[in-house]
């Protein structure tokens, strides 16, 4: 996939919207795309995009599993005077939230029948001294739509429960670098993506491919759990965004991973120890292909990977990340370089596994 080809399938990606629950845009993009790469596409019954590409052989099966969903917000009261407040969904840092505009999607998923806002804060001129160093909790935000009424916000669709998620566009910066929103974890959906398209162009592969599409991470990695029962892997890949700690006021020893060094290999979370097995083999290929990558360093954070490790019986289960900067905030910024590099390391152990 050349970087233009990258950037622009990541920029369609970033910009559709679907919080956790509701991944219903997101999730038919991400179906428009694979359907002509594989043998059997559905969702289930909790909203996993799930999917099989046949191999010459029933097994080894092996999975390959991204999270749809982004972190974001639910409506939880309207008041009189048309202000919402708000319920996160997903992990937030209340600290860099005044001030963001938003996007609801309340009739459905149409750009022309989306809703704009703001997530209001008291201007300085109206605060003391003292308020200006407190950060304001999730709990007292509130949205400003621009209207002047609960009966306006009514008439928009909104009602509590309305799903909506901070606004900001992809933008292209210097060299292979861009920023955007929810790229944790529509990268790995990416990654997933051109997997398929390589091996469409390579028919015959000996092994077979079960691919989902999780919903629900960002809330406990509930999708994962129940798609890896249905598609029974023998073993398995988690692909993720993770926090790079590259940037001023964090030490190197510190720095889970960097910008531009490749993909990301997990050896522990707190949610997994990667199967050695699996490990190794990542380590094979990465090294026979000269392909770039690095320790994600343990034992912070938590993916996919665990609840798919623990499914029926058990599967040897890895963890592939693109680091990325800014994480579980409004906008994130990473290399299109190290997302060309887990692709590459996904696709070769997709040729290389044995079990």
């Amino acid at each position: 996939m050349s970087t233009e080809t990258l950037r622009s399938m990541l920029r369609k990606l970033s910009e559709v919207i679907g919080i956790s629950g509701y991944e219903t845009e997101a999730r038919a993009v991400i179906h428009s795309e694979i359907e002509q790469f594989v043998d059997k596409v559905w969702v289930d019954p909790l909203g996993n995009l799930l999917a099989i590409r046949n191999g010459k052989k029933e097994h080894p099966r092996i999975l390959l599993d991204a999270h749809v969903d982004e972190i974001g917000f639910i409506v939880r009261y309207i008041h009189d005077n048309g202000f919402l407040r708000i319920t996160p969904i997903g992990g937030w840092d209340p600290r860099i939230l005044p001030g963001h505009r938003v996007v609801l999607c309340p009739k459905g998923p149409a750009k022309s029948e989306r809703v704009y806002g703001v997530i209001g804060a008291t201007p300085p001129h109206l605060t003391t001294a003292k308020q200006r160093e407190q950060v304001i909790a999730i709990e007292d935000l509130y949205v400003d739509i621009g209207v002047f009424s609960q009966k306006d916000v009514e008439a928009m669709g909104i009602r509590v429960g309305t799903p909506m998620t901070v606004w900001q566009p992809f933008i292209e910066l210097p060299d292979d670098v861009v920023s955007g929103k929810a790229f944790d974890d529509r990268v790995g959906c990416l990654i997933i993506i051109e997997v398929l398209r390589r091996l469409a162009k390579t028919p015959g592969h000996a092994s077979t491919l079960v691919v989902n599409f999780a919903m629900g991470e960002e809330i406990g990695g509930r999708g994962a759990r129940t798609g890896a029962y249905t598609l029974e892997p023998d073993v398995a890949l988690a692909l993720e965004c993770t926090s790079a700690g590259d940037m001023p006021g964090i030490p190197k020893h510190k720095s889970p991973t960097q910008l531009g060094k490749g993909s990301a290999i997990t050896v522990a979370d707190r949610t997994l120890i990667t199967h050695p097995q699996v490990l190794a083999t990542l380590e094979q290929v990465a090294k026979k292909e000269k392909i770039p990558f690095q320790y994600k360093q343990p034992l912070g954070g938590g993916t996919d990977g665990g609840p798919i490790s623990q499914s029926r019986k058990g599967v040897p289960t890895g963890v592939v990340s693109v680091p990325c900067r800014y994480i579980h905030s409004a906008i994130s910024l990473l290399r299109l370089s190290d997302i060309q590099a887990a692709i590459d390391l996904v696709h070769g152990f997709v040729q290389t596994w044995k079990p």
